[in-house]
């Protein structure tokens, strides 16, 4: 092989030097410069997207902290509306209850006048027939028949030794 030859290394050695210094002066005064305006460019992009991020993101932030400030008047019109809705909600309740408790008062009253009407009635009815049961079993027992008034007075007699 030519390339291990020791006579030839001076030769590679120079055209060496003289390729490896001619692609250095093209990549250092033509690839070189490019690529640093590539390398700008995008940072300068990068930069750009960078600041406008920054005020997407700042404006984002102003846009939930105006919508956490509605949300929370939001929150307090709610409560203070649930709460007007149940003050006139227990001040009905409590208007209602009030005159339904009238009402049965009432009805309890007259449920009271009818039931001490109907005792009187059935009280009297029981005095009329006990009246009759006395006349009846005087009649039979003792043959004698007694009058109406008599027979109450001897009723009222023997309910006063009853006592």
């Amino acid at each position: 092989m030519p390339q291990l030859d020791p006579s030839s290394y001076a030769s590679q050695l120079f055209w060496l030097f003289v390729t490896f210094t001619v692609l250095f002066l093209i990549i250092w005064r033509h690839v070189t410069p490019k690529i640093g305006s590539i390398k700008e460019s995008r940072q300068s992009k990068v930069d750009a997207d960078l600041a406008k991020a920054e005020k997407l993101k700042e404006k984002a932030e102003s846009v939930k902290d105006g919508y956490e400030a509605d949300l929370a008047k939001a929150a307090q019109d709610a409560r203070a509306i649930h709460q007007d809705a149940a003050e006139a909600i227990a001040k009905k309740a409590e208007k209602e209850h009030g005159e339904l408790g009238a009402k049965l008062a009432e009805q309890a009253r007259e449920a009271n006048e009818r039931i001490a009407a109907a005792k009187s009635v059935a009280i009297g009815e029981m005095k009329a027939a006990s009246v009759e049961v006395v006349q009846a079993a005087t009649e039979r027992l003792i043959g004698a028949s007694i009058d109406a008034a008599t027979a109450q007075a001897a009723l009222d007699a023997s309910e006063k030794e009853a006592r």
